[in-house]
């Protein structure tokens, strides 16, 4: 079952569908090993390309055009629905890995995503010009064509737009697809479910390997009982390391660009699926389809910026249950700002529920679900808003809007119900259109420079720099209106107090009002006994309003400027652009977290090296005399206070300002060498550094004066949570360890004190080494091979704990580590399997051992024996070095060919 399948054509297919195109090149057995990584580890591998991609597909638009079409033909709606779905399922995937075989041979090449160091005069045009044009992209589908024809013509592709070799893939090695539809999240994903590798889940990798048929399938396996209306696939990528370095980012970027032109221009979804390839091209694929990595690393370089943080905030949409998703807010405060709020988090531990569910189907049916649901939000706010604007600059327009309201408040200011509808209207254009309290006011200017809005996917006669102008002008001739209101104590009538249920939800929300479910709902008043506009001009009984008066108007009208604030924050999550599929980092928060700055990865192992180096030198200057004091230090982590903000290339840049990480020094005195008592007191100006007196626990009283700080606790590798607020500036107290009796009974030696000295120096030591075995916020990686595992499993009938490290450092178990790495260089050198591995040292008198060893080994390739020279340390694995093979047995030399 486990065999690998390779060749051209690797599934026998007998049905209709793709009956006239060749199944891509693929494996179906798994191919990558698990990468498995704590927190510190996950943060830095965000900025890596993946070699291992999920596309989730939701079949419903193909089903529901493909239900309509059954209804016109009379046909059976729900077997030509169901069949719809499975065929946009099987021709997403081999449009998928067809483009990526493509570029692997070189036959396309991969274009820059980084445009701005990218030397190709003619795709540069055309993104200029496809930008400039709000999303016209004409020219660039028409170079995308000139492309698609040369494929495989590499002289062609030189020639066309000065392409080089650095826009295709590098090959030391061929290069492998596998690609899978994942029927239940398993073992099998185990890096999104444990931040560590330890015998347990090794054992739960090795079993779910051996019975895979229960969780994976070929991606093109066309079973009418899977399900194909929600369906996730894993593709792996085995490659050439340094060509995924340098070309990983481009090569997904360049897959993304290919496959949305490809599925709406060339006849290929037709010949794929005759039957329902024309309906195929006409569905916005980009809304039923989504790219994410596998794991930490990611399919698009992380950038602190707008587009980037909203497109990642979907994760929360896919997360079972918490608090309602930012993306239902009515008046977002920012994704820069909700990244502030939720902090440093857990990662690896399953945050997204995947095993909560029976199946991949029911976790991805949620999320869709969630999408669906907010992105049908954003695009009703969009297109309500885009028409009410329109319409009030049809009929109205500022001045006129403007010249009514303050008519309108000259006729009926005495009007209790004036009143209150002209407090709601101050107020709310003030939260909007003040540019000197500026809560909304820059948000609101900036919609238009943006590319989410401005390549919005809906026609709209006018531009949004129209809309906001519009907004500008109205509110700065309405807010004086407000000020000489308030200026003459309008509102401060005796007995008079406003009723604040009026409100619009977003204003409620941004002042925190509590809505009362019991209250009516609020209806405005037509001041002139019918609605200032309607959609049919009929009386105030009969009239479908749009706005009830002028107040009530210009209440719209910020509301609309709100709402298309709101659209712009989630856009690129919910909305994507055409040609342009999202991806985000799923099931890694930290690819945000790092690239803002949030998170440092190695701020513990410097925090870590620093102590250690003042410990050295209090044991230097205080270790060795009678001196009952030395200097206690700790270092603060760098944080993130705020975020300054510009508009460049269409999206908002963020610019952490951070607060640098600071040191803390407390002076300790302790008393023991001089008086013989085990008691200390520790001094410090900052107000936040903890006291701890020495490293070895006892029976301890202490006092502390208290004052402010805040700490973080690291419980254990998939928690994180906010300790109690304690500072401390003077503390005293006495404890029964080793530490004070030892400095106590050494008083008597005078002025050298010895034992005081090993003592400090023991305890240095102690707190870095104690330091060192931090399991989250020190990078850790681990690999594993669940075929090793398997296979290790059915020869023992578990993982024996000797297994363990081999086995997570991703090779084969033999006796220890070096054994199993000279195995693994000899398979991967003659594609072989070994079987057994017998180590020799250089000398084994030798002391310290000697890092040059021999394996003598048995495999499959010979009948006799092979031997490896190289060198190994069991710690340094990774740094494994081979100095000579060759063949012992005369039948392995032969077939080494020495």
């Amino acid at each position: 079952m486990h065999k690998f399948i390779l060749g051209t054509l690797l599934i026998a297919f007998t049905l209709p569908v793709l009956s006239r195109a060749e199944v891509p090149a693929h494996q179906t057995s798994l191919l990558s090993p698990l990468k498995f990584t704590n927190r510190a580890q996950c943060a830095l591998d965000s900025e890596k390309p993946t070699s291992s991609i999920m596309i989730m597909i939701d079949g419903y638009n193909a089903g529901k055009t493909a239900n309509s079409v059954a209804k016109l033909r009379g046909l059976n709606t729900e077997e030509y629905s169901n069949k719809a779905m499975k065929e946009f399922r099987l021709s997403v995937a081999y449009m998928t890995l067809n483009i990526m075989n493509k570029m692997i041979r070189g036959q396309l090449p991969v274009l820059p995503m980084n445009l701005k160091t990218a030397n190709l005069p003619k795709y540069l045009q055309v993104n200029r010009s496809c930008e400039a044009s709000g999303g016209n992209c004409s020219e660039l589908n028409d170079y995308l064509s000139q492309i698609w024809a040369r494929a495989g013509k590499r002289a062609d592709l030189l020639a066309f737009d000065s392409f080089t070799q650095a826009n295709f893939p590098l090959h030391a090695s061929k290069d492998r697809l596998g690609c899978y539809y994942i029927k239940k999240f398993s073992a099998l994903q185990g890096h999104l479910q444990n931040p560590e590798v330890n015998q347990a889940n090794l054992q739960d990798i090795a079993l779910a390997y051996l019975n895979e048929a229960d969780y994976i399938t070929g991606c093109f396996n066309a079973d009418d009982k899977l399900n194909n209306r929600f369906v996730t696939l894993q593709i792996d990528w085995e490659t050439n390391p340094n060509s995924l370095a340098q070309q990983g980012f481009d090569f997904w970027n360049s897959l993304k660009i290919y496959l949305s032109w490809a599925w709406r221009h060339t006849n290929e979804v037709e010949q794929l699926s005759p039957s329902f390839g024309r309906i195929f091209r006409s569905i916005a694929l980009e809304e039923s389809i989504m790219f994410t990595p596998n794991g930490c690393k990611s399919m698009t370089k992380p950038s602190c910026d707008s587009e980037y943080l909203s497109s990642n905030s979907i994760r929360e949409l896919a997360k079972i249950s918490g608090p309602t998703p930012e993306h239902f807010d009515t008046v977002p405060v920012g994704t820069e700002a909700e990244m502030l709020e939720k902090g440093v988090r857990g990662v690896n531990n399953d945050f997204l529920g995947t095993q909560s569910f029976d199946s991949a189907q029911e976790w991805l049916a949620n999320f869709r679900k969630n999408v669906v649901q907010s992105r049908a939000l954003m695009k009703t706010k969009y297109q309500a808003a885009i028409t009410n604007l329109n319409l009030l600059q049809d009929q109205l327009g500022a001045a006129v809007l403007s010249t009514v309201v303050s008519k309108d408040i000259s006729t009926h200011r005495g009007n209790e119900a004036m009143m209150n509808e002209l407090y709601y209207m101050c107020t709310e254009i003030r939260l909007a259109g003040d540019e000197t309290l500026d809560f909304l006011k820059s948000d609101i200017d900036r919609i238009a420079q943006l590319k989410n809005m401005t390549q919005m996917q809906y026609s709209d006669r006018r531009s949004l720099q129209e809309h906001v102008n519009f907004f500008n002008a109205v509110s700065s001739q309405v807010l004086p209106f407000c000020n000489e209101l308030e200026k003459q104590n309008y509102w401060n009538k005796s007995g008079y107090t406003v009723n604040k249920s009026g409100f619009a939800p977003w204003a409620k929300e941004m002042m925190q009002l509590q809505a009362n479910p019991e209250e009516a709902k609020f209806i405005p008043t037509a001041f002139n006994s019918q609605p200032l506009l309607s959609w049919n001009n009929q009386s105030v009984a009969g009239a479908q309003a749009i706005c009830y008066s002028s107040v009530d108007c210009t209440r719209l009208m910020v509301k609309s400027m709100v709402d298309l604030y709101a659209v712009s924050t989630y856009a690129d999550a919910l909305v994507p652009l055409a040609g342009k599929t999202s991806d985000p980092n799923l099931f890694n928060p930290y690819s945000e977290l790092k690239t803002c700055k949030m998170y440092d990865p190695w701020f513990q192992t410097q925090r870590m090296n620093k102590v250690l180096m003042v410990d050295l030198a209090n044991t230097a200057l205080f270790g060795w005399n009678i001196l009952p004091i030395y200097v206690d230090v700790n270092f603060t982590a760098p944080k993130v206070a705020s975020f300054n903000q510009l508009v460049k290339d269409g999206k908002i840049k963020f610019d952490p300002r951070v607060e640098k990480s600071k040191m803390q020094t407390s002076l300790v005195a302790d008393f023991g060498p001089l008086l013989g008592a085990p008691c200390a007191v520790s001094l410090n100006n900052n107000g936040i550094k903890n006291y701890n007196f020495y490293s070895f626990s006892g029976l301890t009283v202490n006092y502390c004066d208290s004052k402010q700080s805040n700490e973080v606790v690291s419980n254990n590798p998939s928690d994180f949570a906010t300790g109690t607020k304690t500072a401390r500036s003077f503390c005293g107290g006495c404890t029964l360890n080793f530490t004070a009796v030892a400095a106590a009974s050494s008083s008597t030696f005078g002025i050298v004190n010895p034992a005081k000295f090993v003592v400090y120096l023991f305890r240095t030591f102690q707190k870095y080494f104690s330091a060192k075995k931090d399991k989250v916020n020190i990078p850790k990686s681990w690999e594993v091979n669940a075929a090793y595992a398997a296979e290790v499993y059915k020869k023992y009938g578990q993982i024996p704990t000797h297994c363990v490290d081999q086995l997570s450092k991703g090779l084969k178990c033999f006796r220890d580590s070096c054994a199993a790495k000279a195995a693994d260089v000899f398979e991967k050198a003659y594609n072989t399997k070994v079987n057994e591995v017998y180590i020799r040292e250089d000398d084994d008198s030798q002391w310290p051992p000697s890092d040059t060893k021999e394996a003598w080994i048995k495999s499959d390739l010979c009948k006799g024996e092979a031997v490896i020279r190289f060198t190994c340390n069991e710690r340094k694995v990774e740094n494994f070095r081979t100095h000579s093979m060759y063949g012992f047995h005369k039948s392995c030399r032969r077939a080494m060919g020495k």
